[in-house]
């Protein structure tokens, strides 16, 4: 049997040496030069090489299908067969990783519920602003009649509509000779639109008149700071925005340098305050009502209308229950590229005129930046280091204008839905936050009951008071996390669950592949001896 088989192999050598002669003898220049036989030699090995150590791989891997290729038991329609599932089993795999990785780059974050037991003494208590319905001082703006020297010329009925100027109406705009009547009745005192404002704004203390700050009597004036808002003059309770704060200096050592938390829940573990709308001083306002408008913010928050905003009315006992919500980013996020994470941070970007970035701070910094350059001046209520003229009678319209920019959520677009539907970027830069506390809230209220404050130490007989709960409805909130959604050991678990459910790829599979494409023709060749 060995020498049949030694026949066969010498026949064959005998025939590719005779083809080999009869190609020769049709072609002399090749006959010429045996040098030109030697590139297609290589090339020949080179693919015999390659077809025998693929044939031996797809006969010894474990991937799904290989061996039915090369397997020599089957018909050739079979192993074609197989040679076609192979191949779209790979390409399968190929579009579903890219698939995924695409996915992964739209969507690099994602936020999810860490969980609802969060105890709510880690989140902040919220700021709490309060502004009263009458922005003008009744009992001031009397004696301030009195004071102010109009020109000559000049009805002093003029000082009434100079003092309703100061709420900034957006209904309607102000005749050019009527601001310039005003003007002139300003710097014949001496006086700004600014320092007009101030003086007539009724006073934190006379709209305060009793606080209690987690069950122990505390003094107003030192949880409640005198502020600018949009609103007018506001007293603000645990406002740390602003680079600067209002508070008396005797009593500026007693304020902390965070905002204040609290350790349980309940309205006698919150703010209670007695308030006082003041309806025989009521002057100028925007309301029907005697009352307050309550905001609610993030301590570090400018006020505005982004605020979760409540109402409080005269001769009744209110209670805002706040239901936390706290947000935050894992360091991989930190570390994440600005573009790909699409968040900042609160020490990330400086603002002017407040302590920390955020949404919304940045948002208002970008409408005083649009009122700056429409109306060559900013509002009395922004931060000013002297860097910027602030707006006056004169710059009203302007004012009354810009004001209305406030109330558009992108207001620099005055386009139709379909082209507002497309912006892909907001004003100014302005990204989310990275971390954030929400507060949302829900009220509650009863009549008063007058006759209990009658018989206290210090009563008055006004009877239009506010009683006033702000607390925490509970000891525990929710928590959010904000990740990275593939990190590097999530893809290869994506990836590497993809490749082996269809063709039962694994790390050993790819070393086999290299085994036998480089390691094990090296051994070959050492071992041919």
């Amino acid at each position: 049997m060995a020498f049949k088989k030694r026949r066969i192999f010498d026949l064959r050598q005998v025939q590719a040496a005779q083809q080999l002669a009869a190609s020769t003898r049709s072609d002399p220049v090749k006959r010429s030069s045996p040098e030109s036989h030697q590139p297609i030699h290589r090339f020949r090995q080179l693919g015999e090489w390659f077809s025998e150590n693929m044939r031996n791989y797809c006969q010894t891997t474990s991937l799904h299908g290989f061996s039915y290729i090369t397997r020599q038991d089957i018909s050739r329609n079979e192993r074609l067969f197989w040679l076609i599932v192979v191949i779209l089993s790979i390409i399968t795999s190929i579009v579903l990783v890219v698939v995924s990785w695409q996915w992964a780059r739209q969507t690099p974050t994602v936020t999810v519920i860490e969980s609802s037991h969060f105890p709510t003494w880690n989140i902040p208590f919220p700021a709490v602003t309060i502004c009263n319905f009458n922005k003008i001082s009744k009992l001031k703006a009397i004696n301030l009649l009195q004071q102010m020297q109009v020109p000559a010329g000049v009805n002093r009925s003029e000082l009434h509509n100079l003092f309703n100027l100061t709420l900034l109406p957006v209904d309607n705009m102000i005749s050019n000779s009527s601001l310039q009547t005003y003007d002139r009745i300003l710097k014949l005192n001496n006086v700004s639109l600014t320092t007009l404002t101030s003086q007539l704004s009724p006073d934190c203390i006379d709209m305060i008149s009793s606080c209690i700050w987690k069950g122990i009597n505390t003094r107003c004036d030192s949880l409640f700071q005198r502020i600018e808002t949009m609103e007018g003059q506001c007293c603000s309770f645990n406002y740390f925005g602003g680079i600067t704060n209002n508070f008396p200096e005797k009593i500026a050592y007693q304020v902390p340098k965070r905002p204040y938390r609290v350790t349980g829940c309940g309205y006698p573990t919150g703010l209670t305050v007695l308030l006082s709308p003041m309806a025989s001083d009521y002057y100028g306002t925007f309301f029907s009502g005697y009352g307050f408008q309550l905001m609610l913010h993030d301590a570090y928050n400018f006020p505005d209308e982004n605020s979760e905003t409540k109402v409080v009315t005269s001769t009744r006992e209110s209670f805002v229950r706040i239901n936390p919500e706290s947000t935050y980013a894992t360091n991989d996020i930190r570390r994440m590229d600005l573009s790909l994470r699409n968040c900042l941070f609160g020490s990330e970007r400086a603002m002017h005129g407040l302590k920390r970035y955020s949404f919304i701070n940045c948002m208002f910094e970008c409408r005083v930046k649009m009122i700056h350059n429409l109306c060559g001046c900013v509002p009395s209520y922004v931060y000013n280091n002297g860097s910027f003229r602030v707006c006056d009678v004169l710059d009203a319209n302007c004012m009354i204008h810009g004001k209305r920019l406030f109330s558009h959520a992108l207001a620099n677009l005055n386009m139709s839905l379909s082209i507002v539907r497309e912006t892909s970027s907001f004003p100014c830069g302005c990204l989310p936050d990275c971390q954030s506390n929400h507060y949302a809230s829900e009220s509650t209220m009863g009549r008063l009951d007058v006759s209990y404050f009658a018989n206290r130490p210090g009563s008055s007989n006004d009877t239009d008071r506010i009683l006033l709960h702000v607390f925490f409805s509970d000891l525990m909130s929710t928590r959010y996390r904000t990740d990275i959604f593939q990190n590097w050991l999530s893809a290869l678990a994506s990836f590497g669950g993809l490749l082996g459910l269809i063709m039962g790829f694994s790390i050993v599979t790819a070393f086999e592949f290299l085994y036998f494409l480089t390691f094990r023709p090296i051994f070959n060749y050492i071992n041919r001896d």
